[in-house]
């Protein structure tokens, strides 16, 4: 059976989502790098907040454009070869 994601992250479900320390949430969330309700003396992070701060650690990267592969249409075949084969 599959068991739904949580709507609430602890801070140590938090860091195993990113491969990282509990510590080092914790001191995101001090900095207000993570946004995190304080219940008591622990915090909860909602899943909300996850999906933003992934999105925001890896922004989307953009294509870059095609390379030329460098080849020239030989007149007398119609067969492409690579740039400085045909002499």
């Amino acid at each position: 059976m599959h068991q739904p994601r949580p709507k609430v992250y602890t801070v140590s479900e938090f860091a195993s989502l990113f491969a990282t320390s509990s510590r080092v949430i914790r001191e995101l969330i001090r900095k207000g790098d993570i946004p995190a309700l304080k219940i008591g003396r622990s915090y909860r992070i909602p899943r909300k907040v996850a999906s933003e701060y992934l999105a925001r650690a890896v922004p989307p990267t953009p294509r870059a454009a095609p390379k030329s592969r460098g080849r020239e249409i030989d007149t007398l075949t119609g067969f492409l070869f690579p740039v400085d084969t045909l002499h």
